[in-house]
Order: structure tokens, then C-alpha cells, then sequence
């Protein structure tokens, strides 16, 4: 019963906000791409990119590493515990997330004139680095609030809230101005993540406050080393899956011109939507993975996680047969009629992210069942693959061959780690049918 409840009105204020998200970002780009010239908007892309890899890097791999351990110890009645890892990922991460704008501060010019060569995107070091701090710690505290089975305020933080800041800082914006620039545009999608920061750590600090004290004291409390040995092979995770799923734009940068870029960040912007159901899976399992599988209920997981990863997989079949068919008029309703050649992009990356949909939670199963270092071999083997076989197609075949090579890469990944999941684990994850007495016995 209590996983049932947990599934559902977890599983609800997770769809809740990845709706939410979804319609923002939507709204966001439709609004940029009528604010921007494509040149612009494939320039903003590229920053998003980058902001997002360096979050990754500033997080340290802790964003997952307090999901376990607060989710482990809450469910063991262990508070104390529970409030030490708190206090140890944000004394690691939060230095190491303004260390990580620091450098950016510093090598983003050299980065965007040399790599991507966009000299407009190179002025904009300063606040992209501030971006970037912001995008670090707003994921450390959205996590940390899934740690403790706060699925509400995890999914508000983790997107929603900023991305609604920024849609009304743009609609303000554009009445007060009538026109925007790149600079503008990134200074209110840092100023939104400030607003979200702010308002998440508060209530964050007043859930740690309310926690129980009484057996502090007779608790170990959690060491900066074993924090640091289970985060640093999920960093490598992590930024390896950065380059499966965010290095195809960065060659598209690379080699292409920026309005190209600019059609392939728009199909890669919708395709999100394929994935969009395993996400919300996802924003939900962690923590009843940490604490069932301590807790030895192996078969009721994965129940959960067959359950989970069906109820994903429909509305994804139906999501890919949508964008596959009518591919063209959905870029062009929401970017305009400039990004309806980028059909045949988003197909070929929505296939890809069907798989990923198709096999379940088995990474997310890995890496909260302290198997994230074969999680860590495994996706830098298959980000290798992608980028070489992207590097490959594209100069002969552009913006098509990168597609094909990322969709490849993500599915060989997801395949390789349900079967390796299996393996560990002993629990499979992927689609089944839907068998009515699995709900039951939730």
C-alpha cells in the first residue's frame, strides 16, 4: 500500500511537473524563436548546452549521490544520518559549483570563438557562468527534496518554477521593450534560476529543521570519503551522458553553420517529449529503489519497475508515432515555418529515445543499488561510440548523420545496461503487458 500511495501521488506531482515543464519550454522557444534571428537562437541553444554540462561538473555526480543516502536513511528511521549527508553535499557542492562558473568565467570566451565560433556568445561568459552556478545548485536542492520523498517540491524545483519566472520575465520584457536580445534572454533565464534558488533553499532548510534529533548523537555520521567514492564514478556517468544526449549539438556547432544548428536544437528540444514519460518514471523510483532494495523486497520492486516502465511506454509509442508523422507542421506550428525541415531529425532522435523508454529504469536501478561504477564503464563505452560515429557522418551527411549517430548510441547504451541491470540486480525493468493483479499488489 504505502509503495502504491507512493507510485501514484509521487507519480502525479511528477507528471504534473513534467507537464508543466514541457508547456513552458514550448512556450520559451516559441517566444525566443520569434525574439531571435536563427543565428541567435542557435547561439542560445549552444549556451544551454554548455550550461548544462557545466552543472553536471559543478554537482559533482552528488545530485544522485543524496537521493540514495537520504532515501536509504530515512527509510531506516536513521534522521541524523540523513541530515549529515545534507550538510556534506552542499559543503562539497557548493564550492565545487562556483569553482566550476569560475572556470567557465575564465575559458568560455576561448570556448565559443573557438570551438563554435561565436563571437556573441563569447561576450557572454559572465552571465552564462552565473547560469551555470545556479543550474548546479538548483538540481542539488531538487534532488535532495526526492531524498526525502518530497516528489511535490523535487518537481516544482526541478524546472517548472523557472521556467514559468522566465516566461513572465520575457512576456514583462517584451511589453516594456518590444524587442530582445541573446544578452537580454540570458540574463532572465539566470535571474528566473536565482528566484527558484532562493525560495527552494529556504524551504529546504526548514524541512531539515523539523527533522527529529533525538538519536543524532548515537548515529555515525556520513564521511566526505564514502560521499566522494559513490559520486565521483556518477560525475563520470553523467557527463558521459551529457555526451550522448547534448555533444551531437555541440558538433552540429562545431561543423555547421549556426542557423543548422538552430533547426537541429529545435528537433532536439521536441523530441524531450518521447522521453517525457520514463522521466517522470524517474523522478519517482530512486528513492523506493534505495529503500526497497535495502530493505531486501526484491520481487515488489520490481513489480514497481515493470509496472512503472509500462505505464511509461504507451504514451511514449504514442508520442513517437505523432512526432514521426507529423513532424514537420508540430516544428513549424511552434518554432515557425523556417524549423519544418527538421522532420525527418526528430524521428530519427525520437526513435532512439523510444528505446530508452522501452527498457525502463534499469540505470536509474544501477546506480541507486550501488552499482554505478559498471553504470560508468558502460556509458562512457557507448558515448565513445556516439560521438566517433557523429564525428563520422557529419560533414558528408550534416544535421541527418548526427541524428542517426546519437539515436544509435543512446539505444546500444540502454540496451546493454537492462541487461547488465538484470544481471547485478536481479530485476528486470523494461515494458511487459500490463497485468491488472501487478496493481493490486503494489
Amino acid at each position: 500500500d504505502l509503495v502504491k500511495r507512493r507510485l501514484l501521488s509521487g507519480g502525479a506531482w511528477a507528471l504534473g511537473g513534467r507537464i508543466a515543464t514541457a508547456l513552458a519550454v514550448v512556450i520559451v522557444n516559441a517566444l525566443l524563436a520569434r525574439l531571435l534571428s536563427p543565428k541567435e537562437l542557435g547561439a542560445y541553444f549552444l549556451a544551454f548546452s554548455v550550461v548544462s554540462l557545466g552543472a553536471l561538473v559543478g554537482a559533482l555526480g552528488l545530485n544522485q549521490v543524496v537521493v540514495r543516502f537520504v532515501a536509504e536513511n530515512m527509510g531506516m528511521g536513521r534522521h541524523g544520518h540523513a541530515r549529515s549527508v545534507v550538510r556534506v553535499v552542499f559543503g562539497l557542492g557548493l564550492p565545487a559549483a562556483f569553482l566550476t562558473g569560475i572556470v567557465y568565467l575564465f575559458c568560455g570566451p576561448m570556448l565559443a570563438t573557438k570551438l563554435f565560433d561565436s563571437p556573441i556568445l563569447a561576450t557572454l561568459s559572465a552571465p552564462v557562468a552565473v547560469w551555470m552556478v545556479l543550474v548546479a545548485l538548483q538540481s542539488l536542492l531538487s534532488e535532495t527534496f526526492r531524498g526525502f520523498h518530497d516528489i511535490r517540491l523535487a518537481s516544482v524545483f526541478n524546472g517548472p518554477l523557472t521556467w514559468v519566472f522566465l516566461i513572465l520575465g520575457l512576456i514583462l520584457w517584451w511589453f516594456a521593450r518590444g524587442e530582445a536580445s541573446l544578452a537580454d534572454v540570458i540574463l532572465l533565464t539566470a535571474g528566473s534560476g536565482l528566484a527558484s534558488v532562493c525560495l527552494a533553499s529556504w524551504l529546504l532548510n526548514r524541512k531539515l529543521t523539523s527533522l527529529p534529533r533525538a538519536r543524532e548523537v548515537k548515529e555515525k555520521q556520513v564521511s566526505v570519503r564514502e560521499t566522494l567514492r559513490v559520486a565521483w564514478p556518477l560525475l563520470i556517468t553523467n557527463v558521459t551522458l551529457f555526451a550522448i544526449t547534448q555533444s551531437d549539438l555541440w558538433i552540429m556547432g562545431a561543423f555547421r553553420p549556426q542557423a543548422e544548428v538552430a533547426i537541429y536544437g529545435a528537433a532536439a528540444r521536441m523530441v524531450v517529449l518521447v522521453a517525457m514519460p520514463l522521466v517522470v518514471v524517474n523522478a519517482v523510483v530512486p528513492p523506493l529503489i534505495a529503500e526497497m532494495y535495502a530493505q531486501g523486497k526484491r520481487l515488489e520492486l520490481e513489480r514497481a519497475l515493470r509496472v512503472s516502465a509500462t505505464l511509461a511506454g504507451v504514451p511514449a509509442l504514442l508520442l513517437l508515432g505523432i512526432l514521426t508523422l507529423f513532424g514537420g507542421p508540430i516544428l513549424g506550428l511552434v518554432f515557425g515555418s523556417y524549423y519544418r525541415s527538421g522532420a525527418t531529425i526528430l524521428a530519427i532522435l525520437s526513435l532512439g529515445q523510444f528505446v530508452n523508454v522501452g527498457v525502463g529504469s534499469c540505470g536509474v536501478a544501477l546506480i541507486m543499488t550501488g552499482h554505478q561504477v559498471v553504470m560508468t564503464v558502460i556509458t562512457v563505452a557507448s558515448g565513445m561510440l556516439m560521438v566517433a560515429l557523429a564525428l563520422l557522418l557529419v560533414n558528408p551527411f550534416g544535421a541527418i548523420g548526427v541524428s542517426v549517430a546519437t539515436a544509435t548510441g543512446l539505444a546500444l547504451q540502454n540496451v546493454i545496461l537492462w541487461l547488465v541491470a538484470r544481471r547485478k540486480t536481479g530485476l528486470w525493468t523494461h515494458v511487459g503487458l500490463l497485468n491488472p493483479s501487478n496493481l493490486k499488489n503494489l
